[in-house]
Protein backbone atom coordinates (compact mmCIF):
# COMPACT_ATOMS: atom_id res chain seq x y z
CA UNK A 1 0.00 0.00 0.00
CA UNK A 2 1.26 3.43 -0.86
CA UNK A 3 2.38 6.41 2.11
CA UNK A 4 0.99 9.24 2.16
CA UNK A 5 3.24 11.51 4.43
CA UNK A 6 1.67 14.90 5.54
CA UNK A 7 3.75 17.37 7.79
CA UNK A 8 1.90 16.67 10.92
CA UNK A 9 1.37 12.57 10.24
CA UNK A 10 1.30 9.80 8.16
CA UNK A 11 -1.18 7.16 6.74
CA UNK A 12 -1.39 4.43 4.56
CA UNK A 13 -3.96 4.33 1.79
CA UNK A 14 -5.34 1.93 -0.75
CA UNK A 15 -5.84 4.15 -4.20
CA UNK A 16 -9.57 3.42 -6.54
CA UNK A 17 -8.76 1.01 -9.55
CA UNK A 18 -10.98 3.84 -11.46
CA UNK A 19 -13.04 6.99 -11.01
CA UNK A 20 -16.39 7.08 -10.02
CA UNK A 21 -19.11 9.13 -10.91
CA UNK A 22 -18.40 11.46 -8.15
CA UNK A 23 -15.13 11.43 -8.98
CA UNK A 24 -15.72 13.23 -12.10
CA UNK A 25 -18.12 15.50 -10.94
CA UNK A 26 -15.46 16.67 -8.08
CA UNK A 27 -12.90 17.28 -10.90
CA UNK A 28 -15.42 19.33 -12.73
CA UNK A 29 -15.81 21.56 -9.70
CA UNK A 30 -12.38 21.80 -9.35
CA UNK A 31 -11.44 22.79 -13.38
CA UNK A 32 -14.55 25.39 -12.81
CA UNK A 33 -13.24 26.83 -9.64
CA UNK A 34 -9.79 26.88 -11.46
CA UNK A 35 -11.53 28.82 -14.56
CA UNK A 36 -12.66 31.32 -12.06
CA UNK A 37 -9.11 31.82 -10.89
CA UNK A 38 -7.48 32.25 -14.33
CA UNK A 39 -9.96 34.53 -15.98
CA UNK A 40 -7.83 36.64 -17.25
CA UNK A 41 -5.08 34.05 -18.55
CA UNK A 42 -7.05 33.27 -21.62
CA UNK A 43 -5.12 30.11 -22.46
CA UNK A 44 -4.96 28.66 -18.84
CA UNK A 45 -8.74 29.70 -18.73
CA UNK A 46 -9.08 27.00 -22.07
CA UNK A 47 -7.20 24.36 -20.94
CA UNK A 48 -9.38 24.62 -17.58
CA UNK A 49 -12.57 24.65 -19.70
CA UNK A 50 -11.88 21.87 -21.53
CA UNK A 51 -11.14 19.94 -18.36
CA UNK A 52 -14.40 20.94 -16.91
CA UNK A 53 -16.25 19.92 -20.17
CA UNK A 54 -14.49 16.28 -20.48
CA UNK A 55 -15.20 15.62 -16.56
CA UNK A 56 -18.63 16.24 -17.77
CA UNK A 57 -18.93 13.93 -20.45
CA UNK A 58 -17.15 11.66 -18.62
CA UNK A 59 -19.78 11.44 -15.50
CA UNK A 60 -22.71 10.93 -18.23
CA UNK A 61 -24.79 13.39 -16.38
CA UNK A 62 -27.70 12.28 -19.23
CA UNK A 63 -27.45 8.39 -17.54
CA UNK A 64 -28.48 9.74 -13.80
CA UNK A 65 -31.87 8.56 -12.24
CA UNK A 66 -33.24 10.85 -9.66
CA UNK A 67 -35.32 9.04 -7.25
CA UNK A 68 -38.20 11.09 -6.02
Amino acid sequence: MPTYIDDTFEFEYNPKGYVSRLDHFHLAECARQRMIENVFDIERWRGERRSFYTAIRMMKADDVVFMD
